[in-house]
């Protein structure tokens, strides 16, 4: 794993203890330790700034959230977390001063996608509890159930998003590249380093962005993205008939249910 997002993600790797290889580069961190593949042990999400950090800890606070202590190497030591529903450790900080090396081409960390079998309950907690905005709903016509959303924490069509599924488990995570051109680029990347895309290029239609997924050595899936679509503060959520134009525009479509 290290190896790969070295060679393929053009991350610099740095051993910080026996269990744990810090993977750096100036646009996406990342922390890599000994687990079950296709486990995740927390995704962090950074704060604009201190004031920041602290009007949403009060706000957590208020709405009686059980905060809980959990550290990151990247992180500065006001950072804190929570547990979702799906008990997914989430933390939120202000990150280091992180000055890793260029990486081979553009795509921050931007969203993290889960699967889920309790759909409606972690929607209203990031809704409800810690005030995400719904973008995008995807719905059976039949049932009228819920089968995907999409939630934003920020201008960006969404930061985090859930799908139905019959179990708990990391879906996939962004890197939001700037431009169609960079699709291209990666793909090209890619092939050179025989990493087969797995699905794409394509068009989401929650979202409207172009796409490319590939698979690292554990099985995790990997989007890079580029031209999400935005959002202002108070506009309203879309409500999308469950198939495969939510999830991609131009043809075939990873349906999760």
């Amino acid at each position: 794993m290290t190896r790969w997002y070295q060679n393929v993600m053009g991350l610099s790797p740095q051993i910080l203890a026996d269990n744990l290889v810090w993977l750096s580069g100036s646009q996406r961190n990342m922390l890599l330790t000994r687990g079950t593949p296709g486990t995740l042990r927390f995704a962090a999400f950074s704060a604009h700034d201190d004031k920041h950090l602290k009007n949403i800890k009060a706000h957590l606070i208020a709405q009686k959230l059980h905060l809980k202590k959990l550290s990151s190497p990247l992180f500065k030591n006001s950072c804190f977390a929570f547990v979702d529903p799906d008990g997914n450790n989430i933390l939120l900080g202000l990150p280091k001063s992180l000055r890793g090396k260029r990486e081979i081409l553009p795509g921050r960390l931007q969203h993290v996608v889960f699967a889920t079998n309790q759909l409606k309950r972690n929607v209203a907690f990031y809704t409800d509890t810690l005030g995400f905005k719904v973008s995008d709903i995807v719905r059976e016509d039949t049932t009228g159930e819920d089968t995907a959303c999409f939630l934003r924490s920020d201008k960006m069509h969404h930061s985090i998003a859930f799908f139905r599924a019959p179990k708990t488990k990391l879906d996939h995570f962004a890197n939001e590249a700037d431009c169609w051109n960079d699709i291209r680029d990666w793909g090209d990347h890619f092939a050179a380093n025989k990493v087969e895309i797995v699905w794409g290029a394509g068009r989401h239609g929650a979202g409207n962005n172009l796409f490319i997924f590939v698979r690292d050595p554990d099985g995790n899936s990997l989007e890079i993205s580029a031209e999400l679509e935005m959002f202002s503060y108070n506009q309203q959520p879309r409500i999308w008939s469950h198939g495969p134009r939510p999830l991609n525009l131009w043809g075939e479509a990873w349906m999760r249910s």
